[in-house]
């Protein structure tokens, strides 16, 4: 069952199979009082309820997977003689992607040392989400490409994809400041996951980057 759906959603439909006809084959289903233990999950009496004719599983909350991602019950089912089976549920929740990642910072500067090289790390960007399991993972993207730098996807870590290109005859002290932009985006690996975007501003003084040849 997804999170964040309202209470009466339906999970499932139990049917358990009698081989008798008439009265005692018709058959009640009761959600049993006694826990089934595993500390791994929550204790589902009172998170679903059983329709006692027809078997329909129902929720009696709504659930946040960020608080419990499983629930156990027992059901029995019982026919008029009173003979009976009971059988395991087990409820898995799953996430919604409720919570937009967010950047350390809305900005971030960094610059290309001279002399570096293709390959090189020149900083890092830092973006959390608060959503647990894959809605929580955060990958980053560059807007648009980029022809001198490129972002590891997984760290947030933004290296070059060229050497630095020191520029042909212009002394150290003639070099007017220069910079670039770039738009980094967070968001997690599935289709239709919240995005959060953040400006980086990189000093390529020291290369020729964007600069026509001599």
């Amino acid at each position: 069952i997804r999170e964040n759906l309202p209470p009466g959603t339906l999970v499932t439909t139990l049917c358990a199979v009698d081989a008798d006809t008439g009265a005692f084959g018709e058959l009640r289903y009761v959600v049993l009082e006694q826990a089934v233990g595993d500390p791994s999950t929550g204790d589902g009496r009172d998170a679903f309820a059983v329709n006692g004719s027809s078997g329909e599983l129902r929720s009696r909350l709504t659930f946040d997977y960020e608080r419990a991602k499983a629930f156990q019950l027992l059901v029995r089912a019982t026919d008029a003689g009173n003979a009976s089976a009971t059988v395991t549920v087990r409820v898995l929740v799953t996430g919604e992607d409720e919570y937009d990642p967010i950047f350390l910072s809305p900005s971030f500067n960094f610059e290309v040392p001279e002399g570096a090289r293709k390959g090189q790390s020149i900083g890092r960007v830092l973006a959390t989400d608060e959503d647990e399991g894959v809605d929580g993972v955060v990958l980053y993207t560059l807007a648009k490409p980029s022809p001198y730098f490129a972002i590891n996807q997984t760290t947030g870590s933004i290296y070059l994809r060229v050497d630095s290109q020191p520029q042909a005859g212009a002394g150290r002290a003639k070099r007017e400041p220069r910079e670039m932009s770039l738009e980094v985006q967070a968001r997690s690996p599935l289709p239709a996951s919240r995005v959060a975007s953040a400006q980086v501003t990189i000093d390529v003084t020291h290369t020729s980057f964007g600069l026509a040849p001599d």
